[in-house]
């Protein structure tokens, strides 16, 4: 049975979510600061326990999976929230409030969010929860905790709703969400629920708020170990020890990602996950996964924090200074000509400023003769700063431009212009930020090219060195080889989603006698930020008539309803739209259903289809409870007819029909995702067809 949102049947048995509360569960107020990242699945969930009691709940999970996050705060003895600060809007951040609720847990001061609005139901039921308690939070507002205690818990609000370099109108809500300090002695957390940092998708919000959060231990990993997150800037401003990923089992978006742990493990940061997740598997040195919550726990006396999960407990000593940078410098290993040809020495006379050179003599080209090569070093940690020194000279005075090769760009960006005679002249070029000058295996370039002449002329390179601080205990460890095989097969995490509706599995729109019923469901590890039902109007045009209103998770899907109260006595027809958390919408439809005015006849109507996937042939089984027309139809996933096997009177019972996954002209269906639709006896029902390669 599916029940109303506010009072969720899931089918896990409760002694499942006793077993994953931890062995010794921490009393609110035991004198030092608790930070409960909370395992709710593929969603967030923070709750702060200040060293007095008063309490803070960041986001609040994910609403297809509220157990958990219920019964650990019930386990805790957690009767109130003194304080919600919500990152933004996306279903798996702020879709539990109501369920606590309803269970007697409300929030008894403010619940502080972004501001502004959203269209979805969970956003609506959030906003519903609040009430008069909802506040807009704003840049720099500090709520205190244990304000009379000689050492309080400060909670800021860094910044929000993109930072002035994402529109807070956009279409990505990640890119909005609201970054949190939490401070209290030495110590600092920042989170800041799915945070974007990705220059590719122009929304890099990351490297503006990084500076303004500045050092801290800890860093709630941001948008699950999404690679579009966590950037090398990000990393840099913040100096974190400890990363806290809260990702999901079996998660469709391949959470945590290995472009992500890289660059955290490049950072020198451990890493600790509530769940396996999805993604790259864990790296022994660097994470340690809890399939628990996990909690971290800041005593200001012993001066340090733990992170713990009920079985482990690592201790972390805070508020010292990090060890200063070591500088290194590396030479030149290889070097590669783009016009010249080297006709004395080698490559390995680039080591050492020494007078041991390597001379390139120019090659004619459309009448000119030119020198131009590049030399390439592999770096063997992530630097945090890059100098250039060349030393080299002409036969002939020559001008001569130095160029850096842009790894995020793909191009030669120039550096340095001089003139340079027969005498031996050090260029040097340094960059404080040099990310986009390093590969993701350490490879840093340098191109020397020298003007064209009418005859022929040589480059003699001396010494060519890449020198660089780094902090301790960072490496890059990875080869191309070898990061591609710790992806796994499947690997992807697509940043939009144009087709969010290929998710669902089952859809049908059936009479009820409060209405018209839609019920639709998806495999239990999707990763949606809700749907919307729409009613066609008589000028064709969609009406939104509400959101998904029931919701039932089982061992295998999760399972959706909403009713049309509103429906008119006879024929309705409807639209599901289902959303992305990337703010992408698909809508399936159009979908019929008679509304009798009278309370409906019961009467069987079943569709099935199998093998699904399949790489032949399908067989359908339609049963109806009595004779009546009936038509079968395929659409492909943006809703264009590719097929209609059958369109006729079916008498009553059940009725086989092979389908060989071909169009109407024939020909066979291309691989990918389509949507078998039956329509009989005023009903429609909807399954998903997985169509694979011959």
């Amino acid at each position: 049975m599916i029940r109303p949102r506010h009072t969720l049947l899931r089918s896990l048995r409760a002694a499942v979510f006793l077993l994953a509360l931890p062995v010794a569960a921490l009393a609110a107020g035991n004198g030092k600061l608790q930070i409960h990242h909370m395992k709710i699945g593929q969603g967030d969930g923070t709750l702060l326990i200040s060293p007095n009691g008063q309490t803070a709940l960041f986001d609040n999970g994910v609403y297809t999976n509220c157990t958990y996050i219920k019964s650990y705060l019930q386990g805790l003895g957690i009767t109130s929230i003194d304080y919600h600060f919500l990152s933004h809007y996306h279903a798996d951040h702020l879709g539990c409030l109501d369920d606590l609720a309803a269970i007697g847990i409300t929030v008894a001061t403010a619940g502080y969010d972004r501001g502004l609005s959203y269209s979805s139901g969970t956003y609506t039921t959030y906003v519903s929860t609040l009430g008069a308690k909802r506040q807009t939070i704003a840049k720099n507002q500090v709520i205190t905790l244990d304000a009379a205690s000689a050492n309080p818990v400060s909670i800021t609000c860094v910044d929000l709703n993109g930072a002035g370099v994402y529109s807070p109108t956009g279409a990505d809500e990640n890119a909005k969400s609201a970054v949190y300090k939490v401070s209290y002695g030495n110590f600092d957390e920042v989170i800041g629920g799915d945070l974007t940092g990705s220059t590719a998708n122009s929304n890099d919000v990351e490297t503006t708020i990084g500076p303004m959060v500045g050092d801290v231990e800890v860093y709630k990993v941001h948008h699950h170990g999404s690679r579009y997150s966590s950037n090398d800037n990000w990393l840099n401003a913040i100096s974190a020890e400890v990363g806290i990923i809260m990702c999901g089992d079996g998660n469709t978006y391949g959470h945590p990602t290995l472009e992500a742990l890289t660059r955290m493990h490049n950072h020198n940061m451990h890493t600790y996950w509530t769940e396996t997740g999805a993604g790259a598997a864990p790296d022994a040195s660097w994470d340690k996964v809890a399939n628990n919550t996990v909690s971290v726990q800041v005593d200001l006396v012993a001066g340090n924090y733990t992170v713990s999960n009920g079985t482990f407990t690592d201790t972390y000593t805070m508020g010292s200074a990090p060890p200063p940078p070591i500088n290194t410098s590396q030479p030149a290993s290889t070097a590669t000509m783009l016009q010249g040809t080297i006709t004395a020495g080698s490559a390995a006379s680039l080591a050492a400023d020494d007078n041991t050179k390597m001379t390139v003599t120019a090659a004619l080209s459309a009448g000119s003769y030119r020198t131009d090569w590049y030399g390439e070093a592999v770096l063997a940690h992530p630097p945090l700063n890059l100098t250039l020194r060349y030393n080299g000279s002409y036969s002939v005075s020559r001008t001569q431009t130095i160029f850096l090769w842009n790894w995020q760009t793909s191009a030669w960006v120039q550096v340095d212009a001089a003139t340079v005679s027969t005498t031996d002249v050090t260029r040097t070029y340094t960059t404080p930020t040099p990310g986009a000058y390093v590969s993701a295996t350490g490879q840093v370039r340098a191109r020397v090219q020298g003007n064209t002449r009418t005859s022929s002329y040589t480059c003699r390179a001396d010494w060519m060195s890449f020198q660089y601080d780094y902090a301790q205990g960072t490496i890059i460890t990875m080869s191309p080889e070898t990061f591609a095989a710790r992806q796994p097969a499947e690997w992807h995490e697509p940043y939009r989603d144009a087709t969010p509706q290929a998710r669902l599995q089952t859809l049908q729109v059936s009479d009820a006698t409060n209405g018209v019923r839609l019920e639709w469901s998806t495999a239990r590890n999707e990763h949606m930020d809700g749907f919307n039902v729409y009613r066609e109007q008589a000028d064709g045009s969609l009406a939104l008539v509400g959101y998904e209103a029931e919701v039932e998770m089982t061992s295998d899907d999760v399972r959706f309803a909403f009713t049309d109260a509103n429906a008119a006595p006879g024929t309705n027809v409807y639209w599901l739209g289902a959303r992305s958390c990337a703010g992408d919408e698909g809508r399936v439809g159009p979908l019929r259903a008679v509304h009798a005015a009278a309370a409906p006849a019961a009467s069987r109507l079943a569709f099935t289809a199998g093998p699904n996937p399949t790489r032949g042939s399908l067989r359908f089984a339609l049963t109806v409870g009595e004779a009546a027309d009936g038509k079968l139809e395929v659409f492909d996933v943006t809703g264009r007819r590719v097929a209609t096997p059958y369109s006729g009177r079916l008498e009553a019972g059940t009725h086989s029909l092979d389908w060989d996954a071909s169009d109407a002209n024939g020909v066979r269906v291309a691989q990918g995702v389509y949507f078998a639709r039956f329509e009989a006896l005023g009903r429609t029902q909807l399954v998903r067809l997985s169509i694979l390669d011959r």
